[in-house]
């Protein structure tokens, strides 16, 4: 699994739920962008050992939303994008839980911070012999 992968179950989630007349960005927005339009940043991914070789990894994403009408619009669309990714679901069909999703409205703009937490398994490589020769005397 990459990061990428979450971004782009995000970005599909958002397009169901918000139709189109929205332009979705990741990492950055162009210089003289149109509003409405949202913005998907990765912020933080934290590694926590488990046992059995397991790790789980905590990310945490802001999906920005600039609105083309204020602050109302973009409470309604904190609370539609709050709701709306409360699950998604990876182009390989694994389903992700949101968790932890707040918003801020800075500057007439909805920043909704939601983590997206997954485990990941430790597998240990294993070299196996080149060749095997086995040598048997029977009597008989």
């Amino acid at each position: 699994m990459e990061i990428k992968d979450i971004i782009t179950a995000i970005s599909v989630k958002l397009d169901q739920v918000f139709g189109e007349g929205y332009t979705i960005y990741d990492d950055d927005i162009p210089q003289g962008f149109k509003t409405p339009a949202f913005l998907i940043l990765f912020l933080n991914l934290e590694n926590i050992r488990q046992i059995g070789g397991r790790w789980r990894v905590n990310t945490l994403f802001n999906i920005q939303y600039f609105p083309r009408n204020g602050r109302t619009e973009a409470s309604n669309a904190a609370l539609k994008v709050q709701q709306a990714l409360k699950e998604i679901t990876l182009l390989n069909g694994a389903v992700m839980l949101g968790a932890n999703g707040n918003t801020e409205i800075v500057d007439g703009n909805a920043h909704n911070f939601i983590n997206f937490n997954f485990y990941l398994q430790e597998v240990e490589a294993k070299e196996f012999m080149e060749s095997l020769e086995q040598h048997s005397n029977l009597k008989g």
